[in-house]
């Protein structure tokens, strides 16, 4: 399983919580008091709000489990309806519906014979997939069968590493890179001897990817060290090479650190700072402003995404305002709630005040994922936009986070981010318009972009050099 952290939805809404109520990230219609109980729709969430802190729930129907506490100050009093609660958090839109009282579930505290007791942790496991997970159809997934399958595998005696490497097994079948879960290391060391699992490390994409921009731009800039390279191949054509949709803030790296310092360094100033991811959309808006400076009224643009798994939808979505020529609805999105759907709203990206007349390429794989993904989904919107490679991963869905009783986490798919008129490419992952067969396989990926950099040359940039050349 390989999950995307930044595009956590738990992380990206308590994050919004703490940080940008006070900032108009809340709205509504009048002045209606916020206290009281409030349920978020397709998510599963509860809000507890009084005059003076706000607790957050996870619920399913076999559990309410606390998941977060903030103060009640953060929050605007005059931003609710009667009845209904609107959070604006990045793109996305979420509204809760007030509640009577708090559910009896939710009142009731867990003994530590019931936190810890492994079945009730697969059955609010279980649950919450049954409830909120979109894509059992699509991946093939039998989750009644699942449920009797694995839960047989438990008894009152079966270890934390067993009951992990249960739940992994299980899991492992979705073939969901929003899919995971995680316990204590020690737990998941143990569990992975039980499994046979061993550690497959990734080939050296950084030296990929580097190789690649030596080669064709050997004059380059750089931000936060190879998060973002730029540079002219030639007169008409330019190249940007985006490896990640996060860690793109101005926290004042420099490439006299080490890598270890400059982790701690931007760790810190993300963790400090009022507004962090406000912070990566300022700072990818202030790369893609040099990054016009320098290339003028060039006439084709290269955005080379192949090497980059996601990050923030924000991120994604302010590169390609710099490639936008009008407003133009990108997406839509909706979140499964049970047995049903949450309503549908729409995106609306709009273009930057000073906005490239080029045409775009964008070089993508099956390593482009999550936040990626949906900059491609948009970006099917747009006539002047060509994507060259193989489809992407197909996981555009946020990963939504919960907590088990026992204190691990996991996190699913529980969205679909759906084209204007309701195509989904969840799992197929978007299309290409110039097939180059790249294998999903990222060893046999490495293998195949370091074999064409010795021979004929990086085919994808080859091919947008020759159309660049055409008279």
């Amino acid at each position: 399983m390989k999950t995307n952290n930044f595009k956590s939805l738990s992380m990206l809404l308590l994050v919004a919580i703490a940080f940008s109520f006070s900032s108009q990230n809340i709205f509504a219609q009048n002045n209606s008091d916020i206290t009281g109980v409030w349920k978020m729709r397709g998510y599963g969430w509860i809000f507890e709000v009084t005059d003076t802190e706000i607790s957050i729930y996870d619920q399913t129907k076999v559990s309410c489990l606390p998941a977060k506490k903030y103060p009640t100050a953060i929050i605007d009093d005059k931003m609710a309806t009667d009845n209904t609660l609107t959070l604006k958090i990045g793109i996305s839109t979420y509204t809760l519906d007030r509640l009577t009282r708090l559910p009896e579930i939710c009142v009731s505290k867990l003994t530590k014979k019931q936190k810890k007791d492994p079945f009730y942790n697969f059955d609010v496991l279980w649950n919450t997939f049954n409830d909120h997970y979109a894509y059992f159809e699509l991946r093939g997934i039998d989750w009644k069968k699942s449920y009797d399958t694995y839960r047989n595998k438990i008894t009152d005696k079966t270890s934390d590493a067993e009951l992990f490497a249960i739940f992994y097994e299980m899991l492992e079948t979705f073939d969901d890179g929003h899919v995971d879960i995680e316990a204590p290391d020690k737990i998941m060391e143990k569990a992975a001897k039980i499994l046979n699992e061993t550690s497959q490390p990734d080939q050296d994409i950084k030296k990929l990817y580097t190789s690649i921009f030596e080669k064709y731009i050997p004059k380059h800039n750089t931000h936060n060290f190879t998060r973002t390279v730029w540079g002219k191949i030639t007169d008409k054509v330019g190249y940007i090479q985006v490896n990640s949709m996060s860690t793109q803030s101005y926290y004042g790296l420099t490439e006299k650190m080490s890598e270890k310092e400059a982790t701690k360094v931007y760790l810190d100033a993300y963790q400090s700072s009022q507004n962090p991811m406000q912070d990566e959309v300022d700072g990818i808006n202030k790369t893609m402003q040099r990054i016009r400076k320098d290339f003028g009224d060039i006439e084709h643009v290269i955005l080379d995404v192949r090497f980059n798994g996601g990050g923030y939808d924000t991120v994604s979505f302010k590169i390609l305002e710099y490639f936008a020529n009008q407003p133009f609805t990108a997406f839509r999105k909706q979140a499964r709630d049970e047995s049903s759907s949450t309503s549908s709203y729409t995106y609306t990206l709009k273009p930057t005040d000073n906005t490239f007349k080029a045409k775009l390429y964008i070089l993508q794989s099956y390593w482009s994922a999550s936040a990626v993904e949906t900059m491609l989904l948009a970006s099917l919107q747009l006539d002047h936009v060509s994507r060259i490679g193989s489809s992407s991963e197909g996981i555009l869905s946020d990963a939504l986070e919960k907590v088990l009783p026992n204190g691990w986490t996991f996190t699913l798919s529980n969205e679909a981010y759906l084209t204007p008129e309701g195509k989904n490419y969840e799992v197929k992952g978007i299309p290409v318009d110039v097939d180059l067969g790249y294998p999903k396989n990222s060893k046999e990926l490495y293998k195949m972009l370091a074999e064409e950099l010795k021979t004929t040359g990086d085919r994808a940039i080859e091919h947008v050099l020759k159309v660049a050349d055409r008279p």
